[in-house]
């Protein structure tokens, strides 16, 4: 049996974390603070993708443990006449929205199920009995659900 010649490859490395901090860390993350980091790493993202000609959307925050740390997303693109970042997500719903009983305006609206606050985030007709993504506006954790659901939500939230 012939052995493999091929070097194995190395490990992608990751971005380097924080080496030295003039400030201690916190023994917890509170949503204050999550919040506070959200808008200044906004703000920070924000002056660098100008520099450059671009524009930042985002930074939502998910995946949040309050004991050691969360996730933050931030989308950066070339701005269109009106100053947003195209989305395929967006296009696809405002395409397919009539289809499913929802209006084109209707994405990233938001509405209140189960006592939680929804945001409509997307739309797949591949899953014909849960073809609306949503995220809880809470904590951003993703959820899939009817389209005649999400419709008497909306309708509710309109009263």
């Amino acid at each position: 049996m012939k052995k493999n010649a091929r070097k194995p490859k190395a490990p992608a490395k990751k971005t380097s974390v924080q080496t030295s901090s003039k400030v201690s860390p916190p023994r917890n993350l509170t949503p204050e603070l999550c919040d506070r980091l959200r808008r200044d790493m906004m703000k920070a993202c924000l002056a660098v993708a100008e520099t450059h000609g671009l524009t930042v959307e985002g930074g939502e925050l998910s995946d949040i443990d309050l004991r050691h740390s969360f996730n933050i997303g931030f989308r950066v693109g070339i701005p269109m006449e009106d100053g947003a970042i195209y989305s395929p997500d967006k296009a696809m719903f405002e395409v397919l929205a009539p289809h499913f009983g929802l209006e084109p305006s209707d994405y990233r609206r938001t509405f209140k199920t189960g006592g939680d606050l929804h945001r409509i985030v997307g739309i797949n007709p591949n899953r014909p009995k849960y073809p609306i993504s949503t995220e809880r506006v809470s904590d951003g954790r993703g959820f899939k659900m009817p389209a005649e659901n999400v419709a008497l939500y909306l309708q509710r939230s309109d009263q």
